[in-house]
């Protein structure tokens, strides 16, 4: 009887068509998603299903997340977050164009604005040996990739405090204490490493 349910709560404006199509496409997202956890290779099996010429694994996870980028929507205040600019140049370069700090992405809101550093699921949490008093021992990566967006977060503050535009249009969202996302490594570390500690 699901047809005849979808059916009924599509006549009755429950739900639409689009509702249905918007619900498989995050699904096979989560689904790619997935694989590209599990499987550390996949990533290049889904650059080649999107025509990609790249052999950056942060790359390819940059294009997933801009083409699911509902996803930084769910858990967030609820609140819906568009990709505003993919590598953001958040501060002022030299003349040469070095030494200038940039952001995997700026997303936006309706009103504000949030950093977001991407980093490899494969990118350890954990450093080898423990700490005093059982606690964790974080590694190089993790703590400076947090120093990272940090770093992108106070460059982002001064440089969106004046008028910023995208292509051409104004940049409406404000970078007031914007928050910030660090997507790095994988649950599967934490699972392992709350383990280890257990023992």
């Amino acid at each position: 009887g699901g047809a005849e349910l979808v059916e009924t709560l599509i006549n009755e404006g429950i739900i639409t068509s689009k509702d249905i199509v918007n619900t498989a496409f995050r699904k096979r997202g989560l689904e790619i998603f997935q694989c590209m956890i599990d499987e550390p290779e996949y990533w290049q099996q889904y650059a080649r299903d999107n025509s990609m010429q790249t052999n950056s694994e942060e790359k390819v996870w940059q294009y997933f997340f801009e083409k699911n980028e509902w996803i930084f929507g769910y858990g967030l205040d609820y609140r819906f977050k568009q990709v505003l600019q993919r590598e953001v140049h958040l501060s002022e370069a030299e003349l040469d164009g070095s030494n200038t700090v940039i952001g995997d992405y700026l997303l936006g809101d309706k009103f504000f604005t949030t950093f977001v550093e991407l980093k490899k699921p494969s990118t350890k949490l954990f450093a080898s040996g423990g700490n005093r008093s059982k606690s964790w021992h974080l590694s190089n990566d993790l703590i400076h990739s947090v120093s990272q967006i940090l770093e992108q977060k106070a460059s982002g503050l001064v440089r969106l405090d004046k008028p910023m535009y995208i292509n051409g249009e104004p940049v409406a969202q404000k970078a007031y204490d914007s928050k910030v996302i660090l997507i790095i490594g994988s649950w599967s570390e934490l699972s392992n490493a709350k383990t280890t500690q257990e023992l």
